[in-house]
């Protein structure tokens, strides 16, 4: 998978897009993923701090990680609204 397909996974799972970032971002409150040289790091964003901090060495690997976050995180079947 890569931020392309996984961004149209959280669109038809439901996942609000305010509650994510595909391409590095330090909005509030999201879940952001980026390519920083050959690594994709997944870091959670809150008040210009990030933490959480993972980093991947396949975009595929970090996707998935991404995915099951957001999935932990809003458990509930309709997420968005």
């Amino acid at each position: 998978m890569d931020r392309k397909q996984l961004e149209l996974t959280l669109a038809a799972e439901g996942f609000s897009p305010d509650s994510y970032v595909m391409h590095g971002s330090d909005r509030n409150d999201t879940l952001n993923i980026e390519q920083q040289g050959s690594k994709f790091v997944v870091c959670h964003t809150e008040r210009g701090s990030r933490s959480d901090v993972h980093e991947f060495l396949s975009e595929a690997d970090a996707c998935d990680y991404f995915l099951e976050s957001m999935r932990r995180a809003y458990p509930s079947a309709k997420r968005s609204g």
